[in-house]
């Protein structure tokens, strides 16, 4: 009877210690994608793609019909963010190919923003979600989601990208230590020619300054 307690614990034992090393392995997988987030394009691009299918598939508007208004004069204002947000994320990918193999990049589009590829998405996408509760709005394209649940899904994906723009920082600070800190001193985090060195102002700056323009686009129309 006690060899069979005995023997019992000890296959308890064992049990716990491979569930044990089961859950290190995992959490170390873990830990080396969180490092690996400024490298994983589809961590960083996923706010962005889920933000333009939600809206897409929100209008009952058809794909040419979209792309024929694209090039009219109507909602020009939001036509005009979804253009420039597009450049600089074309513009910030293409120079951060060309430079990272120098080190820090901190030339071109990020001498501006330490995040010029999020600025840019969030640019796009304060056209995009403008110009969708326009439509809402003014025409029979109901959808599930209403005007101000559009804007909610706006402001997540903002969130989304400032709090992956900070776990991006922690890597780099990591990698490149005083050349970052030193960087990160002297360049706005979202907000070009709006520097703070309270973390907490440049969060608000990155939060306040994208939705009043957001709102005054939608107030426009």
């Amino acid at each position: 009877m006690q060899y069979f307690i005995l023997r019992t614990m000890r296959e308890k034992t064992i049990g716990t210690e491979k569930i044990k090393s089961v859950l290190l392995k995992v959490a170390g997988y873990f830990v080396f994608l969180v490092q690996s987030v400024p490298v994983w394009t589809g961590l960083m691009t996923l706010p962005f793609a889920v933000h333009l299918v939600m809206i897409f598939t929100n209008l009952s508007v058809n794909l040419p019909i979209a792309l024929s208004e694209f090039f009219s004069p109507f909602l020009l204002p939001e036509k005009i963010f979804v253009i420039i947000g597009l450049i600089i994320i074309i513009y910030s990918i293409i120079h951060l190919q060309i430079s990272k193999r120098k080190g820090l990049v901190n030339s071109g589009p990020y001498r501006l923003v330490r995040h010029p590829q999020y600025l840019g998405m969030i640019i796009t996408t304060l056209g995009f979600t403008s110009w969708s509760i326009w439509w809402l709005q003014n025409t029979f394209g109901i959808g599930f989601l209403n005007p101000l649940q559009t804007i909610g899904l706006w402001f997540i994906e903002l969130f989304a990208y400032i709090f992956l723009a900070n776990i991006e920082e922690r890597y780099l600070i990591g990698e490149y230590g005083e050349s970052f800190e030193n960087y990160k001193i002297q360049v706005p985090f979202f907000i070009p020619f709006l520097k703070t060195e309270n973390k907490f102002h440049e969060v608000l700056i990155s939060v306040i300054v994208p939705a009043i323009i957001l709102f005054g686009l939608i107030g426009f129309n």
